[in-house]
């Protein structure tokens, strides 16, 4: 999740035109001068990238870059894979002897964030073009006394030049079905039935799971003209999210969790409930015309290296069936699966209910029942509001402290500048956020957490007299970098931390350690009656839950899902898996908009022979 940064929003985002000439020597300007036209430094820097670029010069690319402290982020330009380098050596590491064959060309300053100069950085956005690839990035630059040198670099490819995606243009009027007649011409559900049952051909893409990663990644695809089938085994799109527990809402903004191609209304709630999400994946479905199967559950999916496709067997609604595609995408979940509560000792001789968050239903059937909560994590606490507001008693059981920051105060600190009404467009507010590589997002990132922390300083200061331990996250990095390395722990206040200051919901510090008859042990002997029990206690990791369907040789190939690499970028998903025609697709809504892009033209430039 994207935390409000000070290095973001202190540079404006309106959009503005600016003077965009080449400037002889940008280097050697007086900094007035410059700070008066920023957006002509940008482009001379730009210009001298690339022409040291189609060199295949790495020095004098290298020269381009801070020697003290320099990132460049490349999102498949490079390399078709997402890579971080930090420092010179790394740059010439990764870069050598590939600049050339890329053709960094056409770079052009980009009018859709502006230029400017703040605490003697200059931020420029910018458009580019390869042999292969069409981009956008962001540049900044410091001066280091003589000279403005590149301090973060993001290059990150948008489009394939040769396949961009699909766009209905006026010269589809000379199409034949536009022109001419047709005998017996099919209606437009007739087509779309046949369309959507594969009835001619085999798909190109199998996409597994159809929440919100899965329907982002079948969207880009479908627009990148790969035939693709979305296979999700509930009996209705949405199902995913109307059959979870009571009150689930989105703990993510309206902003911030949009799907591409089509926008939120206006009034869309702030933060969207279950069921109205649900319908709108529904919706999304039918609207963008997808090919979705529902009560559809993978069984195996086997590849065939000679043929090149894989064989996928089905269950649908009751049928078997296989379908052949080139390549499967999971969306299945980073944090999903089949969790099961632990196995501990008394389980059998416990006469209540035992259920993982996952499995919870919640609601009027929770009324005058006692509820013990294991965790203290975002679901846990949706648990334990939904039980205390329906009537429940409520105790959690709290193992570690919990980054908590407040729907009143932080979150409007944390999203104004990049997802709210007043923020740019999506494509905007997510190209600022990759272009600060995450190790670096991360470094930053303790000001702004305890910026935050003092705004809520009476929530956090009720939530520790009610014995409840609250963290500003791993190094006081917040809520973001818990949600890259462990996916949780934190929680979002929707009322629950309300509740625990009021005393209307125990708090127990301790494990579980012993289930009894009435009630549960922990691990300090304290004894808790319970006639319910939420184990709200994370999930296998995705490569896991895969491996049931893809058998142990597929599975071992694939790299874990979720975390940071050592180059800092997210393990395994939207991007290679570790076999050539797997693809793993998760993350929240934002995360899932920008990567399912990446993850369609990787695939797309596999399909047409540009990548391996």
């Amino acid at each position: 999740m994207l935390a409000r940064h000070p290095l973001i929003t202190r540079y404006s985002l309106r959009k503005a035109t600016f003077m965009t000439e080449t400037l002889t020597d940008p280097t050697r300007r007086d900094l007035d001068e410059v700070a008066s036209n920023p957006a002509g430094v940008a482009l001379g820097w730009l210009g001298a990238f690339e022409a040291a670029a189609a060199a295949d010069d790495i020095e004098q690319v290298l020269s381009l870059f801070d020697e003290k402290d320099c990132w460049w982020r490349d999102m498949l330009t490079l390399t078709w894979d997402l890579r971080t380098m930090h420092g010179l050596d790394k740059i010439r590491d990764l870069a050598t002897g590939r600049l050339a064959s890329v053709g960094y060309s056409e770079f052009k300053i980009s009018t859709k964030i502006l230029t400017s100069v703040v605490d003697g950085v200059l931020t420029a956005a910018f458009d580019f073009r390869g042999h292969v690839v069409q981009g956008r990035g962001i540049v900044r630059l410091r001066h280091d006394g003589d000279s403005w040198k590149a301090w973060t670099f993001l290059t990150k490819t948008d489009d394939l030049v040769d396949f961009p995606e699909l766009q209905t243009t006026l010269a589809d009027a000379t199409k034949p079905k536009h022109t001419e007649a047709q005998q017996d011409r099919e209606s437009w559900y007739e087509f779309r039935e046949r369309q959507r049952e594969f009835r001619d051909r085999e798909p190109d893409v199998v996409v597994v799971g159809a929440g919100h990663a899965g329907l982002n990644a079948t969207a880009r695809l479908q627009h990148m003209g790969l035939s693709t089938l979305l296979l999700e085994r509930t009996p209705r799109i949405g199902d995913v999210w109307r059959q979870r527990y009571h009150n689930l809402a989105l703990h993510d903004t309206k902003w911030y969790g949009q799907m591409p191609y089509l926008k939120y209304p206006d009034n869309w709630p702030l933060f969207a409930p279950k069921e109205l999400l649900g319908d709108w994946f529904e919706a999304y479905v039918w609207i963008l015309q997808l090919n979705a199967w529902t009560s559809t559950e993978v069984k195996r999916a086997e590849y065939d290296e000679d043929a090149g496709r894989w064989t996928v067997e089905l269950i649908r609604e009751g049928q078997a069936r296989e379908v052949h595609p080139k390549y499967v995408v999971f969306a299945t979940g980073a944090f999903a699966g089949d969790p099961q509560p632990p196995t501990l000792p008394g389980r059998d001789q416990f006469r209540g209910r035992v259920v993982h968050s996952s499995a919870h239903e919640g609601g009027e059937a929770l009324r005058g029942k006692r509820v013990v909560v294991v965790g203290t994590g975002s679901s846990a606490h949706d648990v334990a509001q939904d039980a205390c507001e329906m009537g429940a008693e409520v105790t959690m059981v709290q193992r570690g402290p919990t980054y908590v920051v407040s729907t009143k105060r932080g979150v409007p600190e944390l999203f104004r500048d990049l997802y709210s009404e007043s923020s740019p467009e999506n494509e905007e507010s997510d190209l600022i956020g990759m272009s600060f590589p995450w190790p670096l997002f991360l470094e930053m990132s303790p000001a702004v957490t305890r910026t935050v922390a003092e705004l809520d300083a009476e929530l956090l200061e009720g939530l520790a007299k009610a014995g409840f331990r609250t963290s500003l996250g791993t190094n006081d990095s917040g809520l973001f970098g818990l949600s890259l390395g462990r996916g949780g722990g934190y929680y979002i206040n929707k009322g629950c931390s309300d509740l625990i200051i009021e005393g209307r919901i125990r708090i127990q510090q301790g494990e579980v350690s012993t289930l009894t008859e009435d009630g549960v042990i922990i691990s300090d002997g304290t004894e808790l009656p319970a006639d319910v029990v939420v184990f709200a206690t994370g999930w296998p990791n995705m490569r896991d839950t895969l491996r049931p369907i893809v058998g142990d040789d597929v599975a071992d190939q694939l790299s874990p899902v979720w975390g940071l690499d050592d180059e800092g970028e997210l393990r395994g998903i939207f991007r290679p898996s570790g076999h050539p025609r797997l693809w793993c697709m998760a993350g929240g809504f934002q995360q899932s908009r920008y990567g399912s892009k990446l993850l369609a033209v990787q695939v797309k430039a596999i399909e047409e022979g540009l990548a391996g």
